[in-house]
């Protein structure tokens, strides 16, 4: 059966980026052009994963399937949480501070998982609040992306030095949560599809929307390099509010047949298996920056192929 496979080809590149992004692309070649892509370009692969989820929630939530959706979701990311538990679960650790610290690694996911954790609050929430009228739901999902940003350049720009508040402004888990950065996306991709943006925006000024919006990520990637002084990166970079939502609308207009959902899967399996990947080769190689991404990229393809071929069996791997 032929299906529009434009969103499938976005998710595999942007899978790619979450792996460069992980990996310390070009680190071993250049440093700004290693700070422009790993905090700038690929910042906005998991922003556009939360479009993308958020804009699918809307006949979920409209069909009454929440339930289903919230449950196939949990399984998922149980099993993720699962499969990595070797790298945050330490039984000879578990003192009380070690059980809070499993407790919060569990609400919060391990690495990468954060986006499943981050993506199930935000359904939560949205489930609860989506009744409010759309500029109410707008106006939400604007606060609390500016808000998360503010957060993140006060703890990275050190406004605060020296003091208790600068320590709990730069975890990450203050700015980069459910309600700071999973929601605002997941709101608006829920919104796009709520009032049918995809259609009522033009190619012509959702591509004009994409050149403006990665023209003002690499000069604020730029800008936080020379700030930074080369040695902090940014998260929640203010560009992605636009070039997120515009690249997810214009790629949503191209249309690409193609059969079966492959491509889905493999970005999905890369996604989930691209972090053990890298810490196997770290361990048995001196391989750094560009070796090592295109080595987790090859080898997450690789290792796809079987879990796709898994989760025919076990569905709720990916």
């Amino acid at each position: 059966m032929n299906r529009n496979i434009a969103l499938d080809i976005l998710k595999l590149v942007l899978a790619f980026m979450v792996v460069g992004l992980h990996s310390g692309f070009l680190n071993d070649i250049n440093p700004l052009a290693n700070y422009m892509t790993v905090n700038g370009l690929f910042r906005i692969a998991v922003p556009i994963f939360l479009l993308i989820n958020g804009f699918y929630f809307y006949p979920v939530l409209t069909g009454g399937k929440v339930k289903n959706w919230l449950t196939k979701v949990i399984y998922l990311y149980s099993f993720w949480m699962l499969f990595y538990s070797y790298f945050w679960f330490k039984p000879a650790e578990l003192s009380i501070y070690g059980i809070a610290t499993v407790i919060s690694q569990i609400i919060i996911g391990y690495h990468h998982l954060w986006y499943i954790s981050g993506m199930i609050g935000a359904a939560v929430l949205l489930s609860v609040v989506n009744k409010m009228s759309n500029r109410i739901l707008f106006l939400a999902a604007f606060v609390t992306f500016f808000t998360g940003v503010a957060i993140h350049y006060l703890g990275n720009f050190h406004v605060f030095q020296n003091t208790e508040l600068d320590t709990y402004l730069n975890y990450n888990w203050i700015h980069r949560n459910l309600l700071l950065f999973s929601f605002p996306f997941f709101c608006l991709g829920f919104l796009i599809n709520k009032l049918s943006l995809q259609n009522k925006i033009s190619t012509n000024n959702a591509f004009f929307m994409c050149i403006i919006g990665l023209i003002l990520v690499f000069i604020e990637s730029y800008l936080n390099y020379v700030i930074l002084e080369k040695i902090e990166g940014l998260d929640n970079l203010v560009s992605l509010i636009i070039v997120a939502p515009a690249l997810f609308i214009l790629f949503t207009k191209i249309n690409i047949k193609g059969q079966g959902k492959n491509i889905a899967l493999y970005s999905s399996a890369i996604y989930f298996i691209h972090s053990f990947i890298l810490s196997i080769i770290r361990k048995v190689t001196n391989f750094e920056g560009t070796a090592i991404t295109l080595s987790v990229i090859f080898l997450s393809i690789f290792a796809s192929y079987f879990l796709i071929k898994i989760n025919k069996k076990l569905k709720f791997i990916l």
